[in-house]
């Protein structure tokens, strides 16, 4: 082997291992790149979380506050419930109170009523009887001015007659209001004494 082969020979091996360490020092930075890119990518995500985490606090914290103002509230709502309910208990208790009242005061106009009705009717004199006055005028007679007035009599006590067996009551109705009124009345103080 000549002097020039050895020195081709030597530049060649020379040019490989340069090649060689080249290509190895680029496979090396692709390497690093390749880190600091995972690097950075870790980094933003670390970040990224942080925040995340940072915003899950604040809601935990919000939601906490959310539900201590709820409870808060509900426990207002409890106590103005039951003042409410004894307030509606009171208004019912002075509406029944007051409804009894005023039904023992109609049931006693409806009595008093009644027994001064009774008491007029009592006091009111019987009838008297009208037979005589309904005999018929005699057609013979020589006036004619005398039977018109006699048929106007007989009209007035027609109707006077009518009149009083009109506004005289029946005694069966009158003992029937009666007893209706006593027993309403019964019935009016029993029912006041359960609402006392």
């Amino acid at each position: 082997m000549t002097s020039s082969e050895q020195q081709s020979s030597q530049l060649d091996r020379r040019r490989e291992q340069a090649t060689s360490a080249a290509s190895a020092a680029d496979k090396a930075q692709s390497g690093v790149t390749e880190l600091d890119n995972r690097l950075q990518t870790n980094t933003s995500m670390t970040r990224q979380q942080k925040q995340a985490l940072r915003n899950a606090e604040a809601e935990v914290t919000r939601i906490k506050w959310s539900l201590k103002a709820a409870a808060k509230e509900r426990d207002q709502l409890t106590r103005a419930r039951k003042k409410a309910v004894a307030k509606v208990d009171k208004a019912r208790i002075k509406a029944e109170a007051a409804d009894a009242k005023y039904e023992k005061s109609v049931l006693a106009d409806m009595v008093r009523r009644e027994k001064i009705k009774d008491r007029a009717e009592a006091a009111r004199p019987p009838a008297e009887s009208s037979s005589t006055e309904l005999q018929p005028v005699l057609e013979r007679s020589p006036v004619p001015v005398k039977t018109a007035a006699a048929t106007s009599r007989r009209g007035r006590t027609t109707r006077t007659a009518t009149a009083d067996s009109t506004e005289r009551p029946d005694p069966g109705t009158t003992t029937a209001k009666r007893t209706a009124a006593r027993k309403t009345a019964a019935r009016a103080g029993a029912r006041t004494s359960r609402s006392s």
